[in-house]
């Protein structure tokens, strides 16, 4: 019997930690929506972390999404988010 794939969800919500980053893993810079405002991600300078439950993601750069609020496309190539 095979284990549903709902069971391995805690895999995605590690935090990928690195030594080379400015803040040692730690995602404490926002990156917010331009239009509305709305926290989006956090960065460490190196990677970008961003959260939409049940899902976790670490994502390297350059990053876009779209926001969940207004909907508008959201684009990042810097490393320091605004």
């Amino acid at each position: 019997m095979t284990k549903h794939i709902k069971h391995f969800t805690h895999m995605s919500r590690r935090v990928c930690s690195t030594e080379r980053g400015p803040m040692n893993g730690e995602f404490t810079q926002d990156w917010r929506c331009q239009d509305c405002g709305r926290l989006l991600g956090k960065t460490n300078g190196v990677q970008m972390q961003i959260r939409r439950k049940p899902f976790d993601y670490v994502v390297g750069f350059p990053v876009s999404a779209t926001c969940p609020g207004c909907g508008s496309l959201n684009v990042t190539n810097t490393k320091q988010a605004r």
